[in-house]
């Protein structure tokens, strides 16, 4: 069953992100990737009963950054469709290019998403596997915020 709102609802909030994150004076700018729903679909095999596929696309700004940390109560696959980014999950930072795809482990934190060019947008398709019921994005304190 496909579940648009919830897929809408998952995208806003990934949009949203960074803006929580920044301070008065960057947000004014653009943000640094839009989200774009893909499908939200329940998994169809009994052993996986609860559990539902979410994928959207993300597309970052030339230079674009995002240092908010965050987790997500799922497995998440990421696919780059164009350009290179770089990302650092658990504190291990790794670029990934056209082709390549990578796995953060469910509740990993996640604190960086940057494209690598300053003059090309990247893209990447992001697919998490979830079950119902568990929190899709956990925004967390930054480095300079309390927590």
């Amino acid at each position: 069953m496909i579940r648009s709102s919830s897929l809408v609802f998952a995208a806003l909030m990934m949009s949203g992100l960074a803006a929580a994150h920044e301070s008065d004076a960057s947000r004014a700018s653009a943000a640094p990737y839009s989200v774009t729903p893909v499908i939200q679909q329940a998994m169809s095999d009994p052993g996986l009963a609860g559990y539902q596929m979410l994928a959207v696309r993300l597309d970052i700004v030339p230079g674009g950054v995002d240092p908010a940390p965050h987790r997500h109560d799922a497995d998440l696959f990421v696919y780059v469709i164009h350009g290179s980014i770089e990302v650092e999950v658990e504190g291990g930072k790794a670029t990934y290019g056209e082709g390549q795809m990578f796995h953060e482990p469910r509740n990993a934190v996640h604190s960086l998403l940057r494209n690598v060019s300053s003059t090309e947008p990247a893209s990447a398709l992001a697919v998490f596997v979830i079950k119902e019921g568990r929190e899709f994005l956990v925004p967390l304190p930054g480095k300079d915020e309390k927590k």
